[in-house]
């Protein structure tokens, strides 16, 4: 079973998102900000990473980035009600616009992550 991690400062957010793939077969685990996404991500490996870009602390993009240096190859979905605020996507991000279809969320990860 892939897993994913939900990362979102929303907790209604991380709780749709989880109970949706869980429902769509995939093990998820979920973290408020990017320093828990990191621990979990250590002590738990994902098969992918949602983010959403802004949160306090630390933003989607330099949390990919961390995790990046841990998982060089990790594919990572990121989330934002602002896309102008994101600019550019790094290499494997895919970019989805808040409010989230979560269908489309979930084709991406079939491509992605294939059984």
């Amino acid at each position: 079973m892939k897993h994913i991690l939900v990362v979102d400062d929303e907790e209604a957010v991380r709780y749709v998102f989880e109970r949706y793939l869980d429902k769509a077969g995939y093990r998820v685990s979920t973290a408020a900000g990017g320093a828990e996404a990191l621990e979990r991500h250590q002590v738990d490996r994902a098969d992918l990473v949602i983010t959403d870009f802004k949160m306090p602390g630390m933003n989607g993009e330099e949390l990919l980035r961390r995790l990046r240096g841990l998982d060089p190859s990790l594919p990572a979905m990121m989330i934002s009600a602002n896309p102008i605020d994101v600019g550019p996507m790094l290499v494997g991000v895919r970019f989805f616009r808040k409010p989230v279809m979560l269908d489309q969320v979930v084709a991406h990860l079939q491509a992605v992550l294939p059984a």
